[in-house]
């Protein structure tokens, strides 16, 4: 199986970033922990952020997490798929609006 750097870009609801925070921190990093083939994870709160020539949305968080998969588009469908049910609970504090997902593979050592 191949290795990928899947990282997320998102957005806070305006006023409820501590409680974002708080979810995602307490919560949904252990979650999608538990995902087979998430290999580690963590998340920062974005510091500065510099755009060239598009209209993006002012992020709060980043995520990176290490995946091991054969399918990065199937492995995200999964985790789509399971957001917002028992195993992966949602917060009303995350937006998706303007949510950015990106997987890059790793190089071979």
């Amino acid at each position: 199986m191949a290795r990928y750097q899947y990282v997320v870009l998102a957005c806070a609801v305006e006023g409820q970033e501590q409680a974002f925070d708080e979810w995602y921190d307490g919560q949904h990093l252990q979650d999608v922990l538990r995902v087979p083939g998430v290999l580690t994870g963590k998340r920062f709160n974005v510091a500065f952020q510099k755009v060239y020539d598009i209209d993006a949305p002012r992020y709060h968080s980043m995520a990176v997490y290490e995946i091991e998969t054969d399918d990065p588009a199937e492995f995200l469908a999964k985790l789509s798929a399971m957001h917002g049910t028992p195993e992966m609970p949602s917060n009303s504090a995350l937006t998706k609006k303007g949510m950015l997902q990106v997987v890059g593979l790793m190089p071979l050592d």
